[in-house]
């Protein structure tokens, strides 16, 4: 039986709609409410849906470097987008999908054939993203350049 994770931080208020994130040992940052829901809101500031596709996105980029290692799949660069639509839902507003598309740039054929299942695994295997209500969804592109 494996031992559990735990990931703890801590969130401070600063003034209206501004929170302070701090996780031990690392730089704090402060989060806002969307600028697009509150207009007084800071633009410059990250928000909670934010982060909330953006862990998504980094955490199948990182997955996706760690898959490719176990399939000996070479890369030389990939960069990963991604897009959450929010929709009202029956409590409220909700994150309907995340889609996160990528394109990754591989030496060889053979590379390509290899990065395809790593970048299906990788998504298969995202913790982040199946921990989320919402489907996430993924689009790849395998370049040999």
């Amino acid at each position: 039986m494996s031992e559990g994770h735990n990931y703890k931080l801590e969130s401070k208020w600063v003034r209206d709609k501004i929170v302070t994130i701090e996780l031990g040992g690392k730089e704090p940052f402060q989060v806002a409410t969307p600028h697009d829901f509150w207009a007084e809101s800071p633009k410059e500031l990250l928000s909670p849906e934010d982060l909330f596709v953006a862990s998504a996105v980094s955490c199948y980029g990182v997955s996706l470097s760690g898959v490719a290692k176990r399939y000996h799949a070479k890369f030389s660069d990939f960069q990963v987008s991604g897009e959450g639509s929010l929709v009202q839902g029956e409590y409220g507003w909700e994150f309907e999908y995340i889609r996160i598309k990528a394109q990754i740039v591989v030496p060889t054929e053979k590379d390509k054939k290899r990065m395809s299942k790593a970048a299906d695994r990788a998504h298969r295997y995202c913790v982040v993203s199946n921990s989320m209500k919402c489907p996430v969804e993924l689009q790849y592109q395998i370049v040999v350049q």
